[in-house]
């Protein structure tokens, strides 16, 4: 069975101490096509629950999954701390098989991106195609090479925990064949002394605009219209580090 190695404990926790909530702006774009979905809502990895629990909490018909179980632990914390009943599960895109049509898709923050294999790319579009309803829409974001970060130098930051300890996080970036790669680790420190480590390698497809808006065509989207983030009257240009595509069959 297929095991997700990255997204582990110390990192989900440096998530939602660097993210306890959802961009302003973002979160009111991504709302906008909840509300007017009119029908069940599903946002593929969901992660914590950053943008979901919101939704959830506002009153929206909004499910989720995603496949490392460290995020979807802190995600049903969380939601029990609300008091919310979030219906998510631990799942791969892969394996998407649910017997209902979706109104609205959404995958916000680039984590469509983490799907690098060119193959798996064009795999998770028809998935999503096929759990789409007729008049449903597939929305999320594609990284740019104006989002490709500092290359081949360590860079660091200190997350404070509300007991006192701290997670020391370091990142090294790559890039070679549209592949951006991140080796992040994480070092739980207490009262001066490391005493846990977890090492990741995140890996990231960038896109270039018309590229990436092929290959959404070729797996049956047949209206595709791409946006500045998070703007629907604007179009993207070529500094855009982000670009939102509204995908309809």
């Amino acid at each position: 069975m297929k095991k997700l190695d990255t997204y582990l404990s110390l990192c989900t926790e440096v998530y939602d101490l660097s993210k306890p909530k959802p961009p302003e702006d973002a979160y009111a774009f991504y709302r906008g096509y909840v509300a007017s979905a009119n029908g069940p809502i599903l946002e593929p990895m969901c992660g914590t629950g950053r943008f979901l629990l919101p939704l959830i909490e506002e009153g929206f018909d909004v499910q989720g999954f995603d496949a490392s179980d460290d995020m979807l632990e802190a995600l049903q914390i969380k939601a029990k701390a609300k008091n919310l009943k979030a219906t998510v599960w631990k799942g791969f895109v892969e394996d998407l098989k649910r017997p209902q049509k979706y109104k609205l898709i959404f995958i916000p923050a680039g984590s469509f991106c983490l799907i690098v294999d060119p193959l798996a790319v064009k795999n998770a579009l028809k998935i999503f195609h096929n759990h789409l309803a007729e008049d449903g829409v597939l929305l999320f974001e594609g990284e740019m090479p104006s989002a490709t970060p500092p290359l081949d130098i360590w860079r660091g930051s200190v997350w404070h925990k509300p007991n006192g300890s701290m997670i020391l996080s370091s990142v090294l970036s790559t890039f070679k064949d549209k592949i951006c790669r991140a080796i992040c680790k994480y070092e739980l420190v207490e009262h001066n002394s490391i005493i846990r480590t977890e090492v990741e390698e995140y890996q990231v497809r960038i896109y270039e605009a018309l590229e990436l808006e092929e290959i959404i065509k070729s797996c049956g989207f047949k209206n595709v219209r791409m946006m500045k983030a998070f703007d629907t009257t604007a179009a993207p240009d070529a500094q855009d580090e982000s670009i939102v595509y509204e995908c309809r069959k």
